[in-house]
């Protein structure tokens, strides 16, 4: 109820109910705020170290990539498969859900050939040298979660997840 009290020729009125609860929403607010900011700046909308993942083993198969993409933003996976013998062609495989949700723009070093199955896409590189890497650059074509798999054919297969923001 709001007291409407005398001050000389002035008339104030005063909710202090109101006044009070107004604070707290303002202080709730206020600390969702700081959340979101620190959040925002430690990678979870971009960039920054909640974004950075890694999935395998640094000694095996592994793959480096950002779990957060934007869609119709490219996205890199590097993809380092097991040390051994660079002579050999690496085959590595895709399943098909990376392809149902995302274009392949590019990969680095360009594959010998893409052999397509029905859950999956083989992709043969004729020569990664020992230490090397593979870059997978893709666009996200739908918000959401993408998940798929990743592996060297005859290895680990790495099951991967990413949010893709609209």
């Amino acid at each position: 109820m709001v007291e409407i009290k005398r001050a000389g020729d002035l008339e104030t009125s005063e909710d202090l109910a109101f006044e009070r609860t107004s604070r707290r929403v303002r202080r709730v607010a206020r600390s969702l705020l700081y959340v979101f900011v620190l959040l925002a700046a430690l990678g979870l909308f971009g960039d920054g170290p909640l974004s950075h993942a890694r999935a395998g083993h640094e000694s095996g198969f592994f793959v480096r990539y950002e779990r957060f993409a934007r869609v119709d933003g490219t996205t890199r996976f590097q993809i380092h498969p097991h040390p051994g013998s660079s002579a050999a062609p690496r085959r590595l495989f895709v399943s098909t859900s990376l392809f149902e949700r995302g274009h392949v723009e590019q990969f680095v070093p360009e594959p010998a050939s893409v052999e397509i199955a029905a859950d999956r896409s083989i992709i043969t590189f004729p020569r990664v040298e020992s230490g090397g890497f593979v870059v997978l650059v893709m666009r996200p074509l739908r918000p959401g979660a993408l998940r798929f798999s990743l592996g060297e054919e005859g290895g680990p297969t790495l099951d991967l997840a990413l949010f893709v923001y609209p």
